[in-house]
């Protein structure tokens, strides 16, 4: 049943397309923790999971006997019906295919995996199509929906911690793959930034995405440094900012957060350092739940998705302009 056309006291009805780890693999459905969109949605009481997609028919089989999905597909032209919600947790190849598909259907709102599509082209004609349908695209970079990053926004817009002076950040496994997490959550925590050069190039995922170290900078001309490891032997994903007003620091994979103000210093008179170093754990283990809530408020309340088909649009313009300015792959 269409959003138009549903009692407000009924669940939102969801297709889940990909049965795979995000879509419900990472999760236990009797665990505490809430790390894909099977177990948000049903944790939330306002869905209803009517659906599933999956070309293997026992993978589509067993997720919905994992999950209390009514039904099972193995095409999604199978599955064509009305749903408030289509959770696309596809591999990014089969994405254009199916964004295409489902602007035919009636369907409320499209919550994709990212990245959009695996062509910067078609996630520019499939995001404009979107809109031109005034039909919401969501696009899944969960640090969007964490909680510290927010308040962090917030404070960064409000002048806490004065004029940002330079970011240093590291990641592996691919410019698309992770390095697009780290592009968005700097775009949403200060604005746009403008890529310069690419001094590094590895492959430690795929050909076609390798991972890319480069300098880029803010709206304010400070230097972004992106550094690479290689997940060939460990992952990694940090981020340090540094302000006029202290230090701000995403380690372990944006799990813990260190924020630092100015202190005097006590060993070296007129000097000035930042606070000891005390780690606190962020949010992440919120940032599915707060998506999927959002996804809800938005169709229910009209509120404004965090994290767009222009924001992640956005994200990946960023990492193909690195591509194109790519050196040798090592």
């Amino acid at each position: 049943m269409p959003i138009s056309s549903r009692k407000p006291s009924e669940p939102l009805s969801v297709l889940i397309v990909g049965c795979g780890r995000i879509a419900g693999g990472y999760d236990d459905p009797a665990g505490p923790d809430i790390k894909t969109h099977a177990k948000a949605y049903l944790r939330h009481g306002g869905f209803r999971l009517v659906a599933c997609v999956d070309p293997d028919p026992e993978t589509a089989r067993d997720f919905a006997a994992r999950w209390g999905v009514e039904r099972s597909h193995v095409s999604l032209e199978e599955a064509k019906g009305c749903y408030d919600v289509v959770s696309l947790c596809s591999p990014p190849e089969a994405h254009a295919d199916q964004l295409a598909a489902l602007l035919e259907w009636d369907v409320s709102l499209v919550f994709c995996e990212k990245p959009l599509t695996d062509d910067i082209a078609q996630s520019r004609r499939l995001v404009e199509a979107y809109r031109a349908a005034n039909r919401p695209l969501v696009v899944n970079y969960q640090r969007r929906w964490e909680p510290c990053a927010d308040q962090l926004r917030q404070e960064i817009a409000d002048g806490k911690w004065g004029r940002l002076l330079s970011v240093q950040g590291i990641y592996t496994k691919g410019v698309f793959a992770n390095g697009s997490h780290l592009i968005d959550l700097l775009q949403f925590l200060i604005g746009p930034v403008t890529p310069e050069r690419v001094f590094e190039t590895r492959t430690d995922y795929s050909e076609v995405d390798p991972s890319l170290g480069a300098l880029l900078r803010s709206a304010g001309g400070a230097p972004l440094i992106l550094s690479i490891g290689d997940s060939r032997h460990f992952t990694v994903f940090e981020l340090d900012l540094l302000f006029e007003q202290g230090r701000v620091t995403f380690a372990d994979s944006g799990w813990t957060i260190i924020c630092r103000r100015i202190i005097d210093d006590a060993r070296y008179a007129h000097y000035r350092i930042l606070e000891p170093l005390v780690p606190r754990p962020t949010e992440m283990g919120r940032a599915m739940s707060s998506a999927i809530a959002s996804l809800h408020d938005s169709l229910t309340l009209g509120a404004e998705p965090r994290s767009t088909g222009a924001t992640a649009l956005a994200a990946q313009e960023i990492c193909h302009a690195l591509l194109q300015l790519k050196g040798p792959i090592a």
